[in-house]
């Protein structure tokens, strides 16, 4: 059975079967790191995908692969001119269906042990867009890493796209999307998140009492955002150019905090962030929203756990803890005061 195949959560095992335990195996040098590198080079095509996939140099990819090849005393991948890098050889065929189960129950003999006591170590791996990463999981982690002491929760900053690559190919046990409300991502909804248009105090925009500015007053002004390419990118694209009009020119500046920077660094500049990432700032004047009409198109921010792995118990806790509500709440709060 492939390992991006989905795979039931492990159930208690039976009692096994009594054999005899040899007194010395031929592959004693058989480690678990050669297994891990043989099925990564199938699954990923290449080594240097694999290396990517399991988070290693290719060098040490590579060295695993030779390592295996001594304890079998046969290669299992081919060497033959024109063979692609992840084509096994007949004992590389034989050995594979056999590591994917080694692994296999390794996985579900770490989630099993995981789930009868907290302080197993185990290590939760975790993907998300920036702003989510920076602003909403600092707190649920460090609850969560009290309540699992032997745990290792671990970020991984991402593309939506990414996320999306890395949870199917199993490189993450959950990962966090924000992206638009009516897109139908899917996944375990835990809040819906409002975007900001804003600028500095002095800009010549801000607000006067008069209402929301018309989006066709925004196109002499520059707005900047945090992605050059990607969801949020086509999003803000496509709203601020929907009549058709030239529009604002939109401009990356790579990350959240590039945004506010540049904002502050030009008084006729603006920026687009969600609500959460400038909260601070407009509490404390240094920035000022921009209500804009039509209004900004809402977000939504969901969890989506790894289907092709079983997630572990500490991993589940995690979506419960953000799933709980009042995390969040805060986010819409602070906007309401203002009002």
């Amino acid at each position: 059975m492939s390992a991006k195949q989905a795979r039931p959560a492990p159930a208690e095992a039976p009692a096994a079967e009594a054999r005899p335990i040899p007194e010395r195996s031929g592959w004693a040098g058989l480690e678990i790191r050669h297994l891990r590198a043989l099925v990564a080079l199938v699954d990923s095509g290449s080594m240097t995908a694999a290396a990517q996939a399991l988070g290693m140099a290719q060098s040490t990819v590579s060295e695993a692969m030779s390592a295996l090849d001594r304890t079998l005393g046969t290669p299992a991948v081919a060497r033959r001119r024109g063979a692609r890098g992840s084509d096994l050889t007949a004992a590389g065929r034989a050995l594979l269906p056999y590591a994917r189960r080694v692994l296999a129950a390794l996985e579900d003999a770490q989630t099993a042990v995981a789930a009868v006591t907290r302080e197993a170590r185990a290590t939760v791996d975790i993907v998300a867009n920036e702003s989510v990463s920076t602003y909403l999981l600092p707190e649920p982690l460090a609850v969560l890493r009290q309540r699992w002491p032997g745990t290792r929760f671990s970020v991984t900053v991402a593309t939506c796209q990414a996320v999306r690559d890395g949870l199917a190919q199993g490189r993450y046990d959950v990962g966090f999307l924000l992206a638009a409300a009516e897109a139908g991502e899917g996944g375990l909804p835990l809040a819906d998140v409002r975007l900001v248009l804003f600028c500095g105090a002095e800009h010549p925009l801000v607000p006067s009492g008069n209402g929301p500015v018309p989006r066709a007053r925004l196109a002499p002004f520059r707005i900047f955002m945090s992605d050059s390419s990607g969801d949020f990118h086509a999003l803000l694209h496509g709203f601020f150019h929907a009549d058709g009009l030239p529009g604002p020119r939109l401009e990356a500046s790579g990350t959240i905090d590039a945004v506010k920077r540049s904002v502050l660094a030009d008084r006729l500049a603006l920026g687009v962030l969600p609500d959460y990432a400038v909260a601070e700032e407009l509490r404390n004047g240094r920035m000022r929203a921009l209500p804009v009409r039509p209004s900004l198109p809402p977000l939504r921010l969901a969890a989506h756990l790894c289907g092709v792995r079983p997630t572990g118990p500490a991993a589940a806790d995690l979506v419960r803890v953000l799933r709980a509500g009042g995390r969040f709440r805060w986010i819409h709060d602070e906007d309401e005061d203002e009002d």
